[in-house]
């Protein structure tokens, strides 16, 4: 009677690990965070490439005789994982095709980091007990930090509601996140307006340079103005663009007369700038803005002759 309720629970086991498979393979291909959704969502999504094939992994060994706890060969480890990168390579290829998705390496590294984590947690690795460990150890270390991004997400998006009028101050360590290319950014202490902390920004030549704000508290109904203030270190004008839409602009064909659009000449030093939001709300041509879902503040830059760097701080609602 033990034996059979013993593998009784572990079939259980493997019917959910079937189930769960059936269910998350169709998200590799339809579905998913849109362009503007939660940080945090868009990172906890990308941890279900470990979850599947930690899971497809782990039932593998069950089917093939390789039962948890009995050691395989390093080169039979690598096959397996060798196989789990063609499969994550051959997926990311296939949702190219489908809906014109761009190939993400992260994904393909999420799918063995998977495997690996199965073979781990198992017990299926060679080698010494002090070999595995030290290997079981660093599997660990990489899941943790596959995990960071959705604690930074999570944690920032806490701070963004308790802060919210302000937009960001760069007070604290992750509100440059908030922003759609952290790469041209970096928190500054030298030239500030509030606070200990600003934005630097790097802009290039290209044709449009600048940065977006995309993660923030949508609902703008309430308030009259915005405020930011910009720092521009250059001894000549700086024509600086600053533009505003909604969740709706999309399904308008992005025109540039259905969103708000100013140009501020940007005088060398800190410069504090103003945007009345009953001219957000007014600067459609054909309708009004949707208040309550404001999605992007971008600012930017147009046909510069030499890198630019600016310093962005204290945005807020009024």
């Amino acid at each position: 009677m033990k034996k059979i309720e013993i593998f009784g629970r572990y079939s259980v086991k493997i019917t959910a690990g079937y189930i769960l498979l059936s269910i998350g393979f169709p998200f590799f291909f339809f579905g998913g965070p849109g362009y503007h959704a939660e940080r945090s969502f868009k990172t906890a999504w990308d941890l279900g490439h470990i979850l599947f094939f930690f899971l497809a992994t782990w039932l593998y060994l069950h089917h093939s005789g390789h039962h948890e706890g009995r050691r395989q060969s390093w080169p039979a480890i690598f096959r397996i994982l060798f196989a789990v990168l063609c499969v994550g390579i051959v997926i990311e290829l296939i949702q190219q095709v489908i809906d014109g998705r761009i190939g993400d390496c992260g994904d393909v590294y999420r799918d063995v980091l998977g495997s690996l984590a199965a073979l781990s947690f198992a017990e299926m690795l060679p080698g010494s007990g002090r070999i595995r460990i030290l290997v079981v150890c660093a599997v660990v270390g990489l899941l943790l930090f596959a995990v960071w991004p959705v604690y930074r997400s999570l944690n920032d998006e806490l701070v963004a509601r308790k802060q919210f009028p302000v937009l960001a101050d760069f007070e604290t360590p992750f509100e440059q996140t908030r922003f759609n290319d952290i790469r041209q950014v970096q928190r500054e202490q030298r030239i500030v307006r509030h606070g200990r902390y600003a934005l630097r920004v790097q802009l290039s030549t290209a044709h449009y340079s600048g940065i977006s704000l995309f993660y923030f508290p949508h609902d703008w109904r309430g308030y009259k103005t915005m405020h930011f203030s910009v720092y521009n270190p250059g001894k000549d004008i700086l024509p600086l663009h600053c533009r505003i839409h909604d969740s709706l602009h999309s399904r308008h064909g992005m025109r540039y007369d259905d969103r708000f659009h100013k140009l501020f000449d940007l005088q060398p030093g800190w410069n504090d700038c103003i945007v009345q939001l009953d001219d957000v709300r007014t600067a459609p041509k054909t309708r009004f803005m949707d208040m309550a879902h404001i999605e992007n503040f971008a600012i930017f830059v147009v046909r510069q002759q030499r890198p630019r760097t600016i310093y962005l701080d204290y945005l807020l609602l009024d």
